[in-house]
């Protein structure tokens, strides 16, 4: 299989085009880069420019192109931070999927810094035990993790990043101590309050990714080999503190002629690495960073690594034992933090894995929404952590406004509404969230939220009685059998009344058998 990732950042975008391998392992066939400034005027004025949506667009469109040439399968795209915080995103979306028919995820900054850290961990290959930080500087933002066993064990994304500390900061050229001075007491006064949780962790190693720290690690380089080759891009650097201190009162010194004249920084780089570089010294200072290794996978990789632990599998006959199911975790972490009902949580979310798979032929999804079956299933009941009434829309509120790590924008939309249907009303379009979505992706809602409601009807008193659900059907009807440690007309009236959704979507009658498990 042949897969493209475009990581649309608020600096540059950025391809990359992979042959799978096999065990989440890929070869490169080709990549690209371009700058686009998108975070400029977004920093500005929440908005993004018509320049810069030109420039995307133009950019979108050649890697996409080259993608196609290299008969990719799948072009995964995601935006970060500058098209996720602009107020005409929107028309950028839509621009895009007009002239390319790519459609972009955007992600939350924690998923971005989960993609990363994923990205970290897998090129490091560190040992199980290790604690890996990892430190991405971006355009608009700043994502830092620690990892551990290949587990995220902490994930921030900061409103801090190159661009953005650049258009807030930095308005003479070169910058001014009076900017500096304010620079540098904005940035540690914001690290400040989210280093301890980041030390109460620990870490064993640091490493920083992307073109920020890269650069920065390269014009170190190039000034201990000053007989270096004029391009050179060396590769497993390593920034020292005091090194990184001594380079940033330079820069500080330099306009932006002189900055672009540096070996290893190209002019577009210098416009934004005072800002870049203050933020990574406020980082290394204020976690007690010594030494930072660079690592030259990042989000785009994290996305194709993401992609392929998803499509790991596609047999329709297993069922993922689901709290061992990595992209799941960040929805079990969710279910704890609301303090959910485990148990049934995990038992709905099976019987509803069990049904989909027979289902299949009928409502022709997916392994990719047999996954966010399983989110929903598993988060259908957050709800009632702020209330038994209606709690169902109380589930679909905290589900669409949580950084829900392991899924897109997109993704959790649909999580969000399919929970919102699980008991109560079926989808209709005068309801906000499910109105927005777009009309191929109300369908999936209604399929499986068909199933959802039929899975938590058969586990309503949270007592775990039935261990197993399997169904044939004909052209008229859905007949369902539901394996019991003892009979219970409870569950047979209750299918009755949650099968509305599923006798209408798959247009037949639905019968439920009670049989004794042995």
């Amino acid at each position: 299989m042949i897969i493209g990732a475009l990581d649309i950042g608020s600096n540059s975008i950025h391809l990359v085009v992979v042959e799978a391998e096999g065990q989440g392992s890929f070869r490169v066939l080709a990549s690209g880069k371009e700058m686009v400034r998108l975070g400029r005027s977004v920093a500005r004025d929440r908005r993004l420019s018509e320049a810069a949506i030109s420039r995307a667009v133009e950019a979108i469109e050649k890697f996409t192109d080259i993608a196609r040439k290299h008969k990719a399968n799948e072009l995964i795209a995601v935006a970060t931070s500058a098209t996720r915080d602009a107020d005409n995103r929107a028309e950028f979306l839509e621009r895009v999927a007009e002239k390319t028919d790519v459609h972009i995820d955007l992600l939350s900054g924690i998923e971005e810094a989960r993609l990363i850290a994923l990205a970290t961990w897998t090129k490091v290959k560190p040992r199980a035990r290790v604690r890996l930080l990892a430190i991405d500087i971006g355009g608009g933002s700043t994502e830092v993790s620690i990892t551990q066993g290949g587990e995220p064990a902490v994930l921030i994304s900061f409103k801090l990043g190159a661009v953005r500390m650049t258009e807030y900061f930095v308005t003479s050229d070169p910058i001014s101590d009076k900017q500096l001075k304010r620079l540098r007491a904005e940035l540690r006064e914001i690290l400040v309050n989210r280093s301890p949780e980041i030390k109460k962790v620990g870490f064993d190693g640091a490493y920083g990714t992307s073109g920020t720290i890269l650069s920065l690690a390269t014009i170190l380089w190039h000034r201990h080999h000053k007989g270096a080759i004029e391009g050179t891009s060396p590769q497993g650097l390593t920034i020292r503190f005091d090194d990184l201190r001594e380079l940033n009162v330079e820069l500080a010194g330099l306009g932006l002629d002189e900055r672009a004249r540096l070996p290893g920084l190209s002019r577009a780089r210098a416009e934004i690495i005072i800002a870049g570089g203050q933020l990574l010294e406020a980082l290394m200072e204020t976690l007690g960073i010594e030494e930072l290794n660079t690592c030259d996978w990042a989000l785009r990789e994290g996305v194709i690594l993401a992609y392929l632990a998803r499509h790991a599998s596609t047999d329709a006959a297993t069922v993922t034992k689901l709290e061992r199911d990595p992209s799941l975790r960040g929805a079990l972490t969710l279910l704890d933090h609301y303090q959910s009902d485990r148990k049934h949580a995990v038992k709905v979310a099976t019987l509803a894995q069990q049904l989909f798979a027979a289902l299949r032929p009928l409502h022709l999804l997916g392994s990719e929404h047999q996954r966010l079956l399983a989110a929903a299933a598993i988060l259908h009941d957050i709800g009632y952590f702020v209330s038994h009434t209606n709690h169902n829309k109380h589930s679909a509120y905290l589900i669409q406004n949580s950084e829900l790590t392991g899924f897109m924008a997109s993704e959790i939309a649909l999580i969000a509404n399919v929970a919102r249907y699980h008991r109560s009303s079926t989808p209709k379009t005068k309801h906000p969230y499910y109105s927005a979505l777009p009309v191929p992706e109300q369908e999936t809602v209604r399929k499986l939220a068909a199933i959802l409601r039929v899975a938590d009807a058969l586990d309503r008193d949270h007592a775990g009685r039935i261990k197993s659900v399997s169904c044939r059907y004909d052209d008229d009807t859905v007949y369902l059998t539901a394996y019991s440690t003892r009979a219970s007309e409870a569950t047979q009236y209750r299918i009755e009344e949650r099968a509305d959704l599923l006798r209408e979507v798959f247009a037949r009658q639905v019968e439920l058998a009670i049989e004794l498990a042995t």
